[in-house]
């Protein structure tokens, strides 16, 4: 037990999360900035049409959150192999075919930028001026879908590479950038709505360029530290005999990445979807009820950004060590250690995250909302979003050792059992015995998150279990 809390592998988990979970909590600062910008244009349908654009931009790229996951866990795991064998050849297979996706990705939403801004328009009922603006900047922002996407990308790269601090450098300091961008665009060259647009796509274009050079700096670093005399003379031989490999864009070594974001996708789709039915379904039970999820919702999102801090960490060091290990059929004795560690510091911050909650829920809601009945009509909710990041650790700790281990159609599977079971099954239960209400849709999803946990759990404890007999044999 000793030599467990002394592991070195503790540190390494912190030295990785805590990073992320600052690079994430910036992330929101920077919507609220976009508001406050908007929301001093003069009319509310600037702030109105925008919100509804940059609500349906970062649903698409959500959904396409995969890029981020699946890279972390194959870079993770090629920094395993290289720090194994030594060879580097290859590093950048994975990370040159998934750039391709992305950028195919990227243009076929661009491509269909027309139907799904019509769509948009039939879905909202809103004055000219607002689905002007819609218009304005979701033609702007989704014009730059491919960079956005190559961001996913790099950004999972680096974190596989454990360079965590460089993604908080570059987070942080580009949404310092963007910030100021919208104030230069809006206040000074009197921009409007496509001065906020712009902003972001600088700030996404910046992003890129600095995360490619984070990415060939270190990897160049890496070559020259394990061969310092036997450089290849042209660009082309350095290329092929250190970072791509002849075989890279062969269209059957696309099949591993193809099959890993195919799950992925499918998992965030039904994720998305039991969301949306929490939206959309409250929004039936009242402006009241609408008010108060806008409110939850955001509960929701900051609980996810930090603990999603914390998976980061143990997506990187659970892909190392499977890519270190060197028997495929079963899991390592550092592997175990690693997952053992995830799961204590994982629960450590659940826990940490539901003391603040519990002692900060009422003035956290007065922080976002001044009007007492609002106020009032969030109390019900308390001890929901008090057990809410107890309940939630599980399956976000699971989802970083999966990605680790790159198994997607684990986590596709586990989340559709756990989106019918957990959260379908419990919404209709619940209605059954107290009529439809508000609050049966959150414990629905705190059933989702519950649901998700126990089945990645589940799944992981049967691995351990046969781990256990092939060991004892």
């Amino acid at each position: 037990m000793t030599a467990f809390l002394q592991s070195p592998r503790h540190r390494t988990l912190l030295t990785l999360a805590f990073p992320m979970i600052l690079a994430n909590i910036s992330q929101p600062l920077l919507g609220l900035v976009d508001t406050a910008v908007l929301g001093h244009l003069g009319a509310p349908e600037y702030l109105a049409g925008t919100a509804v654009g940059a609500f349906i931009i970062a649903q698409l790229y959500w959904l396409c959150g995969f890029f981020r996951q699946s890279m972390t866990g194959l870079a993770a795991q090629e920094k395993g192999k290289a720090t194994v064998s030594g060879k580097l050849q290859g590093m950048w297979d994975d990370l040159l075919r998934a750039c391709l996706l992305a950028v195919v990705i990227g243009l076929i939403l661009w491509l269909l930028q027309r139907p799904i801004q019509i769509l948009l328009l039939q879905w909202t009922t809103m004055p000219a001026l607002a689905a002007q603006s819609l218009e304005t900047y979701f033609q702007i922002r989704i014009a730059n879908a491919p960079i956005a996407l190559l961001n996913l990308v790099t950004i999972g790269y680096l974190v596989g590479q454990h360079r965590t601090k460089a993604v908080m450098g570059l987070q942080i300091g580009v949404n310092a950038l963007n910030i100021l961008l919208n104030l230069l665009f809006v206040y000074v060259f009197a921009w409007g709505v496509a001065g906020v647009a712009y902003a972001t796509i600088v700030a996404e274009w910046v992003m890129l360029l600095c995360s490619l050079y984070w990415i060939l700096r270190h990897s160049l670093r890496r070559i020259h530290a394990q061969h310092p005399h036997s450089l290849p003379r042209t660009v082309k031989a350095y290329w092929q005999r250190y970072l791509i490999s002849p075989s890279a864009l062969q269209l059957r070594s696309f099949r591993h990445v193809l099959s890993l974001n195919r799950d992925l996708f499918i998992r965030s789709i039904i994720l998305q979807a039991c969301l949306a039915f929490l939206t959309y379904q409250g929004a039936r039970f009242g402006v009241e009820a609408a008010a108060v999820n806008a409110i939850l919702m955001q509960f929701f999102v900051f609980i996810a950004l930090g603990l999603d801090g914390v998976a980061y960490a143990i997506e990187a060091m659970i892909g190392e060590a499977k890519g270190a290990q060197d028997e495929q059929l079963s899991l390592s004795p550092k592997m175990w250690r690693d997952i053992q560690i995830s799961l204590v510091w994982s629960t450590l911050f659940g826990l940490g995250t539901m003391l603040v909650m519990a002692l900060g829920y009422t003035w956290f809601v007065t922080i976002l909302t001044n009007q007492g009945s609002i106020i009032e009509a969030t109390q019900p909710y308390y001890w929901l979003m008090v057990w809410l990041p107890f309940l939630a650790h599980w399956c976000y700790c699971l989802d970083g050792i999966y990605i680790g281990f790159t198994a997607g159609k684990v986590m596709r599977n586990s989340m559709l059992v756990s989106a019918v079971v957990g959260f379908f099954v419990v919404y209709w239960i619940a209605t059954q015995h107290n009529g439809a209400s508000n609050i049966d849709l959150w414990c629905a999803l705190l059933g989702l998150q519950t649901v998700r946990g126990l089945t990645l759990g589940g799944h992981l404890y049967w691995l351990y279990r046969q781990d256990y007999v092939a060991t004892a044999k």
